[in-house]
């Protein structure tokens, strides 16, 4: 349960500068579809921000004896038959969701194991002394090749360096233990945060200041992990690299473990579990779906004007859930040339493929033109989809409320007189419904945590399914807009990074006999 603080003294908030995105549209999937024009004016907005001044950190933080008086901490010691962590409030992985994490509990620490980065965090309950390396071994042996770290919880103090992890921070809601989020952070409570100054910053040096001066800089790696395994606080949470979507979900147990707050995650979990299987649409039909894309800056060297149709795992389990079929991509572009197929994830076969029609390869001859070209490859591209039923189009826009089916249209080289059965029927969709004031967009951050949100609001696209939610999905062609606008005046917490004002405390029951499971407190 969280409790008001007492009354001390903060510093100012600290006022930064943006960084680009890490996850989600990242540097690379934003700018490889943006076109000149575009990436003019992202540059010129990056430079406005960018030239803020940055003022170091202030943020102030409970001393430890006002977290122990409080019972956020606990200096007293404990008997060999007692613990902090009873199996009424432990957490560990579910082997049918996510597998790339497990949580082991000792007495008075636990230890959260991330197998992508090989490393393990040692998590000792505040006041108490950090176990030895042999006590911890007894716990959860050090594999071969791994890393361990070291810290105290509940943290106070977090940088998230990517907006997917931001859905299960504000779930859990310890908004006022995050000094610093990316500046496409999508929350009411994140934009307010990134409106006093609380950005990610893009120089190195002034980074790696706000890295230095957190508790845990929460963090992603693909393949290589040394910028994660080179940090001494921080932390890999790698639900990006799971394959489906409740696995995605279940690091709200991950998360909630660096705030002693394993009790919520556990209830949020479960209530996240039984709306995901009770989203799915009612409806008999099962229209077919693909999930295509266009981009200016495709092929390994950025420069491959490319069509795309995506096979990730997460998104057929998400249209199948919503009672949807999936477009059969390995049967109907067997004949397609110049197709390129690669994971969906690097080096991650369960994640899913990616389909790539590079233009060039539509090059018939030496004198065709740019146009005849582009003409070539979107009318194979068209006619490869003729089986689909609803495509739901990925192409990045940078004002996603400037896109409309005539925009989709014109990309894809077709009139409304198409005989392709998505324009016909008008199944058009794209996730850009639900956005921030900035236009960063919910999908890459509250949908990593509510896959359930996701299900629901597909139902309601493709089936026009009242009694479903309709959330991040919009169907351009029949003139749906960007209508769901998170904004920060609905905030509704008290943010340390915006106020003189500390963190709510987090207590934690004291020190019990293991046997016994105590009735969780009250979760805010």
């Amino acid at each position: 349960a969280k409790q008001p603080p007492s009354a001390f003294s903060a510093g100012s908030p600290q006022r930064s500068s943006a960084q680009f995105l890490t996850r989600g549209p990242s540097v690379l999937s934003v700018a490889r579809s943006m076109t000149t024009r575009q990436l003019l004016a992202a540059a010129a907005a990056f430079a406005a921000a960018t030239a803020r001044p940055s003022l170091a950190a202030t943020v102030s933080v409970a001393a430890l004896s006002e977290r122990i008086a409080a019972e956020e901490c606990w200096d007293t010691e404990i008997s060999d038959s007692q613990t902090f962590y009873p199996l009424g409030v432990q957490v560990h992985s579910d082997p049918d969701t996510a597998d790339l994490f497990d949580i082991k509990y000792s007495d008075t620490f636990k230890v959260v194991i991330s197998n992508i980065a090989k490393e393990q965090y040692v998590l000792t309950q505040c006041g108490q002394t950090e176990p030895t390396t042999e006590q911890v071994d007894e716990v959860a042996a050090l594999e071969s090749g791994y890393i361990r770290k070291h810290f105290s919880v509940p943290i106070q103090t977090s940088m998230a360096s990517t907006t997917v992890l931001l859905g299960f921070l504000d779930a859990l809601g310890v908004q006022d233990r995050v000094n610093y989020v990316s500046q496409y952070a999508v929350a009411s409570c994140w934009q307010q945060a990134a409106g006093c100054g609380a950005l990610v910053e893009s120089n190195a040096t002034l980074l790696a200041g706000q890295q230095a001066g957190v508790d845990v800089v929460f963090m992603d790696c693909g393949s290589d992990c040394s910028n994660v395994n080179g940090m001494s606080n921080g932390v890999h949470v790698p639900t990006s690299q799971e394959d489906g979507m409740l696995a995605t979900a279940e690091y709200i147990k991950y998360i909630g473990a660096f705030f002693n707050m394993e009790t919520k995650a556990n209830e949020l979990f479960h209530a996240t579990k039984i709306a995901y299987n009770q989203a799915a649409s009612g409806a008999t039909s099962t229209p077919v779906v693909a999930w295509i894309g266009y981009t200016a800056y495709g092929g390994p060297s950025w420069n491959q004007p490319t069509f795309t149709i995506s096979q990730a795992s997460y998104k057929l389990t998400l249209v199948e859930h919503a009672g949807g079929a999936n477009f059969d991509a390995e049967t109907e572009l067997a004949n397609v040339p110049g197709l390129d197929v690669s994971y969906a994830v690097a080096g991650n076969p369960a994640a899913g493929k990616t389909y790539s029609f590079y233009v060039s390869s539509f090059n018939g001859s030496a004198a065709n033109t740019e146009a005849d070209v582009m003409a070539n490859a979107t009318a194979h591209f068209m006619a490869a989809l003729a089986s689909a039923d609803v495509v739901i189009d990925e192409t990045y826009a940078w004002d996603p409320s400037t896109y409309t089916f005539d925009s989709f249209l014109a990309q894809y080289g077709l009139t409304s007189t198409s005989d392709r059965k998505f324009v016909q029927n008008g199944m058009v969709l794209r996730f850009d419904r639900t956005v921030s004031e900035g236009n960063g967009m919910d999908w890459y951050e509250s949908r990593i945590a509510k896959p359930d949100w996701a299900v629901e609001g597909l139902a309601h696209s493709l089936f026009g399914d009242a009694s479903k939610r309709a959330k991040y999905f919009r169907n351009i062609a029949k003139g749906e807009l960007v209508d769901q606008v998170l904004t920060k005046a609905a905030c509704g917490s008290t943010l340390p990074v915006c106020e003189d004002t500390t963190s709510e405390f987090i207590t934690i029951t004291g020190p019990v006999d293991e046997e016994v499971v105590p009735t969780p407190a009250p979760t805010p």
